[in-house]
């Protein structure tokens, strides 16, 4: 009995070192892995923190400003476009004439403060260009903003035309037909001006988002109708004949 409980022991000592070799190899395969997970995680979890410090670093100052910008230059612009809705008209006075150009005037200014204010929305403080590119309603509401800005090249150069040949003492009254062709094309530019912050709501909640998108899906349209619309207005005033 004795000699079977001794050879119990002695197998029991051999096995010893076989499970603590195990363990040691559990240990090393345990680490590795560890320093596998940590080797994925880290270049994320360094573009997260990047990403991070970007947003922080973001001017919240600056951005509040480029807002404010924004939508103070789209209130000017209905601002402008009202008053020459509603001072246009046949045989204005020389006062009503002055009105008109700095309407005009100030609706230009107002225009570039959309613009400028709106890239900046766009590429810095907004929610950047990988999603505005491939957001439909973005490219509508530059659409808009193109069709406002286009056809308001024919009010224009009408309007700066008759101040300069009233400087000249050469200017006619306003005839009936150029008063209403004037009107008409306002009214449309109110209309795309107006329907400019629907499409902004819509779009910043990233309806219609298409992540599939290619930008150029969406400016092709808009070059072709600020061409388009352009060529047309500036022919339309240059070559206007009253009956």
């Amino acid at each position: 009995a004795r000699g079977v409980a001794h050879r119990a022991s002695l197998s029991a000592r051999a096995r010893a070192p076989a499970r603590g070799d195990r363990d040691a190899v559990s240990l090393e395969t345990r680490a590795e892995d560890a320093k596998k997970m940590l080797a994925v995680a880290t270049p994320a979890l360094a573009t997260t923190l990047a990403a991070g410090a970007a947003h922080a670093a973001v001017d919240p100052v600056a951005s509040a400003f480029a807002a404010y910008g924004h939508y103070l230059g789209l209130v000017l612009v209905v601002g402008a476009l009202t008053t020459e809705k509603w001072t246009v008209k046949a045989g204005m006075s020389e006062a009503e004439e002055q009105r008109l150009v700095v309407a005009d005037s100030i609706y230009g200014i107002a225009g570039v403060l959309v613009l400028y204010t709106g890239y900046l929305r766009a590429t810095e403080y907004g929610k950047g260009w990988e999603f505005y590119s491939h957001e439909p309603i973005f490219w509508v509401k530059m659409w808009l903003f193109t069709v406002m800005g286009s056809s308001s090249l024919f009010p224009t150069i009408k309007i700066i035309g008759r101040a300069a040949a009233k400087a000249k003492g050469e200017v006619e009254p306003m005839s009936e037909k150029l008063a209403t062709r004037i009107t008409k094309i306002v009214n449309g530019e109110l209309l795309a001006v107006c329907s400019i912050p629907l499409a902004a709501a819509l779009m910043s909640r990233g309806v219609a988002y298409a992540p599939d998108m290619p930008w150029q899906a969406g400016a092709a349209p808009i070059a072709l109708t600020s061409l388009g619309l352009g060529v047309k207005y500036v022919k339309e005033a240059l070559t206007w004949e009253e009956d």
